[in-house]
């Protein structure tokens, strides 16, 4: 998310630079000169470091006023781009289609490598979730956000693209503001000025999103215990975590200095890839976890979904058929011969990691050996080692659904398990396997510098042991909420209960409180 912020950043200020016809650049090269080191950018840019401490600044002001400065600049942005649709489609020219190679110049692995390297367009609905306390009904409305975004964005993107390419061929494009130059292109120098406007709007929307979410993944950490406590302070007035929240855009304005945005676009899609796979990984293992593991805690240890919801320590929660999650089915057991006798679940966890290294190992022989398997006669080892990688591909998935998968009883599920999940992580491997070399060294080292975080302070502090609270409640049951903002964990039910005889319903009020205030004493 760092990344994705500053490469938001930086499109912003490039697109800013395009209309003042490189002024911005020029000046900054010609009063401070080139950073002569390959990692990074030619010149620092000032105005996407600036640019995101000013949309931080925004941010703490609280959900309620981010939220309608973001909704403005958004509307704004479907009405241009349904303009350029309009508009450049009677500009549109067939040929050039027809013309330097067709339609898909570069074949299916250059739309595959392109869509690696552009997998940033979709990763803003990673924010609805990360919304979810101050929902209003995060079991149907966070499933309903993101099919929807989904699709505007999908349909938006295609109809824009398919315009802007025949509008102009693909080899004229200029990648720092494609839109503005095509009109321009055909005489249309004011339509220039009404899609800057628009692409403007559009990145600040971005880049807000990428900003709102980001304190609020470090918090849930945080609160977790997996990173420092001091991290999991809220604001009281506005209920924000604005150290957090100021940090992270520091961060993200630093990387926005120095790097410039095609290393920062493929290092943000390899991040989101690799995220997007563990979280595939995560819906298999725990869709086929014992009940013993997943039970949630008994009411007396509930917590109060929201200020001013009315909860008794009989309110139901979620409940699990006990012994079925993770055990083999009756007609399977000959797998006990293969893999031996394994408590419930470990089996499918190992199955998912195997299923996950086998496709990584199958994809980069796919797109390193391609050659072997072009030739008329393709070389027997190739052959060889790709067949014996589809059997443990197939062995894995066996494996998998010879299991029972528990029955939490959920408002929304992944639908398809395990075979949806295990596409989706085959398709993640297969486009990281197309990025550029550099952007997985720059990878392993931030991995890297997460893992030592981890291993040195995250697995010492971490609240993962405990049993799973009732706070997981907010997914699956309804709440009248909706002008809350952040929240944490309760672990009593007597100072849950007075908290809400005491609870406000005003906007800026968490849902629930924490017990033991978060301090450095816990550091």
């Amino acid at each position: 998310m760092l990344s994705g912020a500053a490469s938001v950043a930086r499109a912003w200020s490039g697109y800013i630079d395009s209309l003042f016809n490189g002024a911005i650049s020029n000046a900054t090269l010609t009063h401070i000169g080139e950073l002569h080191a390959g990692l990074l950018a030619k010149y620092p840019d000032f105005l996407a470091f600036a640019v995101t401490l000013i949309y931080c600044g925004f941010l703490t002001m609280g959900v309620k006023g981010s939220a309608y400065f973001n909704s403005v600049f958004t509307l704004i942005n479907l009405c241009v781009m349904f303009f350029v649709v309009v508009v450049g489609i009677s500009f549109a020219d067939i040929s050039n289609w027809d013309q330097e190679g067709g339609f898909a110049p570069f074949g299916f692995s250059g739309i595959v490598a392109g869509a690696a390297t552009c997998f940033y367009a979709f990763v803003g609905f990673d924010s609805i979730a990360t919304a979810g306390e101050e929902a209003k009904d995060p079991a149907k409305s966070i499933p309903r956000a993101t099919i929807v975004s989904m699709s505007v964005v999908t349909i938006g993107y295609i109809m824009v693209g398919a315009t802007l390419t025949l509008m102009v061929p693909y080899y004229t494009l200029n990648p720092a503001a494609a839109l503005p130059d095509a009109f321009a292109a055909h005489g249309a120098t004011w339509a220039k000025y009404v899609v800057s406007v628009g692409a403007l709007c559009g990145m600040t929307t971005t880049l807000f999103g990428s900003l709102f979410s980001l304190p609020r993944c470090v918090y849930a950490m945080a609160v977790d215990g997996l990173l420092f406590s001091w991290l999991a302070r809220v604001n009281e007035k506005t209920k924000v975590p604005i150290i957090t929240l100021l940090l992270c855009g520091f961060l993200s304005a630093l990387i926005a200095l120095v790097f410039d945005i095609e290393k920062l676009v493929e290092f943000m899609s390899i991040g989101t890839l690799m995220a997007y796979t563990i979280v595939s990984a995560s819906v298999i293992i725990l869709r086929y976890q014992p009940g013993s593991r997943c039970n949630i805690k008994s009411p007396s240890h509930s917590l109060a979904p929201t200020p001013g919801t009315q909860m008794t320590p009989t309110t139901p929660t979620p409940k699990l058929e006990e012994g079925e999650g993770g055990e083999l089915r009756s007609s399977c057991r000959w797998l006990c011969k293969v893999v031996g006798q394994q408590e419930n679940g470990v089996v499918v966890a190992w199955s998912v990691v195997l299923f996950t290294v086998t496709s990584a190992a199958l994809c980069a022989l796919l797109q390193f050996g391609g050659d072997f398997f072009a030739l008329p006669y393709p070389a027997a080892w190739a052959v060889i080692i790709a067949i014996v990688l589809i059997c443990i591909l197939i062995f894995s998935v066996v494996s998998i659904l010879a299991h029972r998968q528990n029955h939490l009883m959920l408002s929304f599920t992944v639908p398809l398990v395990p075979l949806f999940p295990l596409t989706s992580i085959f398709i993640n491997v297969a486009l990281m396997v197309h990025l550029n070399p550099m952007t997985w060294i720059r990878f392993v080292v931030w991995m890297a510098l997460g893992l030592l975080v981890y291993f040195a302070y995250g697995q010492y502090h971490s609240r993962e042991g405990e049993p799973v609270s009732s706070y997981s409640t907010l997914l699956t049951e309804p709440t009248p909420a909706g002008n809350t903002v952040f929240g944490s964990v309760q672990h009593t039910l007597s100072n849950v209960t007075a908290k809400i005889a005491s609870a406000a319903t005003e906007d800026k009020k968490p849902i629930v409180e924490q017990e033991e205030e978060v301090g450095d004493n816990d550091l």
